[in-house]
């Protein structure tokens, strides 16, 4: 009995030293990769990564030469003027100017103002230059169709988390021409006010739509324009410049008064510089004018391109001469375009001088002045023509040819304006009424009674529209 119970222990005691331990919880530990903590740590690590990367790409693009052009196009048409600063480097004018509008206060009046037509853009290409410069291409569509451009881009000194350079779209103001004319009150552009002298200035702006305000006178409207100079290096200002009412009234005062210097004239043909009118003929006497009507009746203003002022419009005058064996006064007409070189001041306008002129505006012929109107008048002349008891009649067509007559009498044989046509000049404002005559002159030559018949035996008779009825200027001879 002894003996097994040893046995049976001694082999209980082997076993328990051969045999591993094994551990409470009775499951074996996953390795690192798989364990959920380590998992999550590198997926946010990946994230991290990614979105370092996707950060450095947006940055990248950001603070680039084409990134400062992006984003200078984006604030222009959105009107954000305090970003579109921050992206461009305004260079200095080199030219001579009388104000310098290129600030940042004056590209946020401008913005203001208007923004550029730029519907939307695309940058089309970037060619560097140098490590510093590049040029950045683009085209962008607007209103009237699609346009390409360009623009030089400069790296600063500076950079932006320490590592991105800054880069700024290079801006040459654009230099606006301006020609006042004299007697213009102050220019506004985009709200600010500059004085300018008369005459031509050259103003520097940004490259960009402006809004300029012309302030009215005494003599001139005030004028609005809008100027669309995005990406100019330079234009002229056009405007239409007018009159006031007050003005055209100076204007009318002045024109008279300078018609009636001209009527002072004595020379048939005194369209020398200061004055127009002239009949066209050589003349070898002096005489007087007289002004028939308004001439400032149909006056319109016009400046050319220099902004030099001229009315113009039509005058009609009458040269008053005396020639020898006429006992009266002879009438010969004068009429035509007329341009007047016009000075104006703050609160009046003088007149230069008035020269003739051509491709004006028609005269309108008045409604009142019809052909019978004018044949009446020439009726009643040729009787009094016909009257007449000299050899000699100062504004009648008939003619003696004959030395030493006397006694000197004419009849009139049938209707002179049986067959005459009237026609009007809408160049000149003249009436011509045309016909044949027939008058014979009765006589004494040496004591002899005798008889001839007038030299000329066809007539043109001359006449205006004095604004308020047709008057007869002369009765001439002629020869068709």
């Amino acid at each position: 009995m002894s003996t097994e119970v040893e046995t049976t222990a001694s082999s209980t005691t082997e076993t328990s030293a051969v045999l591993p331990r094994v551990p409470m919880t009775g499951q074996a530990q996953p390795p690192l990769w798989l364990r959920r903590r380590y998992q999550l740590a590198a997926v946010a690590a990946l994230m991290a990564i990614v979105a370092a990367v996707i950060a450095n790409s947006i940055f990248a693009r950001q603070y680039s030469a084409d990134g400062a052009v992006r984003q200078y196009l984006t604030a222009l048409q959105a009107g954000d003027s305090a970003t579109a600063w921050n992206q461009i480097q305004v260079s200095a004018s080199t030219a001579s100017v009388a104000a310098n509008l290129s600030d940042r206060a004056a590209l946020q009046a401008a913005l203001s103002a208007g923004k550029p037509d730029i519907k939307s853009f695309a940058i089309t290409g970037t060619t560097s230059h140098d490590p510093n410069t590049a040029i950045v291409d683009f085209s962008y569509d607007t209103s009237t169709g699609t346009k390409q451009a360009q623009f030089v881009v400069q790296r600063s000194g500076e950079s932006h988390f320490g590592f991105y350079p800054t880069w700024h779209v290079v801006i040459t103001p654009t230099l606006l021409s301006l020609n006042l004319p004299k007697g213009s009150a102050e220019v506004t552009i985009d709200g600010k006010s500059i004085a300018l002298p008369d005459g031509k200035s050259t103003i520097a702006v940004l490259p960009l739509v402006h809004k300029l305000q012309f302030a009215a006178t005494q003599i001139l409207t005030a004028q609005t324009v809008s100027v669309n100079a995005f990406l100019s290096a330079g234009q002229s200002v056009a405007y239409q410049l007018q009159f006031t009412a007050a003005g055209m009234d100076k204007a009318r005062a002045a024109l008279k008064s300078a018609f009636t210097t001209c009527a002072q004239q004595t020379s048939p043909n005194a369209d020398t510089g200061a004055c127009p009118q002239t009949i066209g003929v050589q003349l070898p006497w002096s005489g007087q004018w007289q002004v028939v009507g308004d001439p400032t009746q149909d006056l319109a203003i016009s400046f050319d391109k220099d902004l030099n002022v001229s009315g113009v419009g039509h005058y009609q005058m009458v040269f008053v001469y005396q020639s020898p064996g006429h006992a009266a006064a002879q009438h010969l007409p004068a009429a035509g375009a007329f341009s007047a070189l016009l000075v104006l001041a703050a609160s009046d306008v003088s007149v230069a001088s008035i020269q003739p002129a051509n491709g004006i505006a028609p005269v309108q012929r008045p409604v009142a002045a019809t052909d019978q109107a004018a044949k009446d008048l020439v009726a009643k002349a040729f009787l009094q023509c016909a009257a007449a008891r000299a050899q000699y009649i100062a504004d009648c067509p008939q003619q003696l040819v004959e030395a030493g007559p006397s006694n000197v009498s004419w009849s009139m044989t049938g209707d002179p304006l049986a067959g005459a046509t009237v026609t009007f000049d809408p160049n000149s404002g003249l009436f011509t009424v045309h016909g044949n005559f027939n008058m014979t002159a009765s006589y004494t030559w040496f004591g002899y009674p005798k008889s001839m018949n007038s030299l000329e035996s066809a007539y043109d008779a001359y006449l205006f529209w004095d604004g308020q009825a047709l008057q007869l200027v002369t009765i001439s001879g002629s020869t068709s």
